[in-house]
């Protein structure tokens, strides 16, 4: 029976020896321009990434064989393509054995086998060869083995990513790898990365492990009989139909199809909910992000002793920089050097960074986010991981691409704006407001350490996190009236058409951060800031295989509106 698996896994193991040749000019040096981009590489850009982090980079293994790059996760027609790239880097780089370097894919029973047995004949033990293992989804990975294998780090990842490859996660093998099955050591290095970079995923195996950790305290004084049936859900809807690609949990495990013609019909989704923020929690988180004693009633704007108008979130911004507004996420940063009022002028009320700190860390936050989870069992609830979103790791990186970062601000290298993952908002009468995204995770920059992980996707896909913005209106507790304005708008754009939510006292609004939505400023008769905190969330999946939705059964068929449910504007309309 071992003789069966190891025949079976030999199948699996489809690999392609590199035969060094250039491949036209300029391959290095197109790599080491586009690390130039910023001057501050991660925070250690591949050893802390491949091994655990009660490792050391020194222990890396000295392999006497031919160097080797093994492929997770990849499909068939992959490696002949990245051997190709291998060989011309190799030669570039004048690596020593280049022609002996080797590109393989790891699939199937080939996952339940070490590098040892399957590359130095070595014998292997029957009891773990009969291990199936499985990786996370989503998970594709590229293992380095041997020295000529490492040298090409990190050229090699650049440049696949130039050619138009899928981010991956990428690791070397250590000394406590020995011996391991090629599947172990790939979990191992998929789970150093996750475990560094705060993503937060629950594997499969770890369900209920993850279940019994998580925090559960939903209780806050004087709703201390607070359940998840008291909330009552004011609307549920879909908009923005949209044929989208369809990445499966598990990608290219038999690798007899390529996935990347399947396709499914997409739409985002709005949901508000009331009761789940009572009127104690309410006021508790109102005067988290204000002061004690606040004369929220009366007063004209927030204290400025956490507050500034330096929140970048769309606010008067020109026509032509909505698509970089809408690329990326809000950012907070500090104000301009010479206080220049018309960049003032440009900015609306925000929390200051270290407000935000405090007001994450608070535990009026911790139990809303906690009765939030109550409503979604199926998912671990968490506040999207900023730094990981960034273009290699660098807080402020996506800022300085996407040009809406300031460069005198010092929250991030080389003083760009970093993702803020909470967001205090204090619309007043004469802001202005621009349609935007909070977040697109088909848009992350491929060096994300998030994209490494889950790759570049439409929100709503099988295996990986649904994006949410989680949006708590605070004014109250009398009733925020209609002539006050300041509703949240949510636009269809294939019918030009949209909703809008009324703030209410502890009301909720939670939506897909891909919906295109905007702040309407309060009118004059407000006289008042319409206090609001958005908490940006990843909803991780507990069951990968169960596309991930806002949308829930027990309140009801959503309404399809605008595309989705089949409408469109007349010619010339939008």
């Amino acid at each position: 029976r071992a003789r069966a698996s190891a025949h079976r896994a030999m199948l699996a193991f489809q690999s392609r020896v590199v035969v060094a040749r250039a491949r036209g000019a300029g391959v290095r040096s197109r790599a080491r321009s586009r690390r130039g981009f910023v001057a501050h590489r991660r925070r250690a850009l591949f050893p802390t990434a491949a091994v655990a982090a009660s490792d050391k980079v020194d222990e890396v293994d000295e392999v006497a064989s031919p160097g080797v790059i093994l492929l997770f996760g990849f499909h068939p027609d992959e490696v002949a393509p990245i051997a190709d790239l291998v060989g011309a880097l190799a030669q570039e780089m004048e690596v020593a054995g280049a022609g002996e370097l080797a590109v393989a894919r790891v699939a199937g029973d080939a996952l339940g086998v070490s590098a040892e047995f399957l590359l130095d004949g070595e014998e292997m033990d029957d009891a773990i060869a009969e291990i199936d293992f499985t990786l996370p989804p989503a998970a594709r990975v590229v293992l380095l083995r041997g020295d000529a294998a490492k040298q090409l780090m990190p050229d090699l990842k650049l440049e696949m990513v130039d050619l138009g490859l899928d981010p991956a996660v990428f690791g070397v093998f250590v000394a406590k790898h020995a011996g391991l099955p090629l599947g172990a050591v790939a979990n191992a290095v998929i789970k150093a990365h996750e475990n560094y970079w705060d993503l937060g995923s629950v594997s499969v195996e770890n369900v209920e492990e993850s279940i019994k950790k998580q925090t559960t305290s939903t209780q806050w004084p004087g709703e201390e009989a607070w359940r998840p049936f008291d909330t009552i859900c004011a609307m549920s809807l879909v908009m923005d139909h949209a044929v989208v690609p369809d990445p499966q949990a598990w990608t290219h495990v038999g690798g007899t199809e390529n996935e990347k013609s399947k396709t499914r019909e997409d739409r985002s989704a709005v949901v508000v909910l009331d009761g789940i923020v009572g009127e104690s929690l309410r006021a508790a988180l109102l005067a988290e992000i204000t002061e004690p004693g606040w004369n929220h009633l009366n007063a004209t704007a927030p204290p400025t002793s956490k507050w500034a108008r330096d929140t970048n979130d769309g606010v008067n911004g020109d026509e032509e920089d909505e698509e970089d507004a809408s690329s990326s996420a809000t950012t907070f940063q500090e104000d301009d050097e010479d206080g220049d009022e018309n960049t003032h002028k440009k900015k609306s009320w925000g929390l200051t960074a270290e407000s935000i700190e405090t007001v994450k860390n608070s535990r009026c936050s911790k139990t809303f986010l906690n009765r939030l989870a109550s409503l979604y069992p199926e998912y671990a609830v968490r506040l999207m991981p900023c730094d990981a979103l960034e273009p290699e790791g660098v807080p402020g990186g996506m800022s300085l691409m996407f040009g809406n970062g300031n460069d005198d601000g010092d929250d991030g290298e080389e003083g760009n704006s970093r993702i803020a993952t909470v967001v205090g908002n204090a619309a007043v009468s004469g802001d202005q407001f621009q349609w935007h995204l909070d977040m697109d995770p088909g848009s992350l920059d491929a060096s994300a350490p998030f994209t490494e992980r889950f790759g570049r996707y439409v929100n709503r896909s099988f295996g990986r996190p649904l994006f949410v913005s989680a949006l708590v209106y605070l004014n109250g507790p009398a009733l925020w009236t209609p002539d006050m304005n300041a509703e949240t708008l949510v636009l269809d754009p294939g019918t030009g058409t949209g909703v809008f939510i009324r703030p209410g006292p502890g009301r909720v609004l939670l939506m897909d951060q891909d919906a295109l939505h905007r702040v309407s400023p309060p009118s004059r008769a407000a006289k008042i800031p319409r206090y609001s905190l958005v908490f940006k969330l990843c909803f991780y999946p507990k069951d990968p295989e169960t596309r991930p939705s806002l949308v829930r059964t027990e309140w009801g068929t959503p309404t399809m509106f605008g595309t989705a449910g089949g409408r469109r504007a007349g010619k010339g309309m939008v």
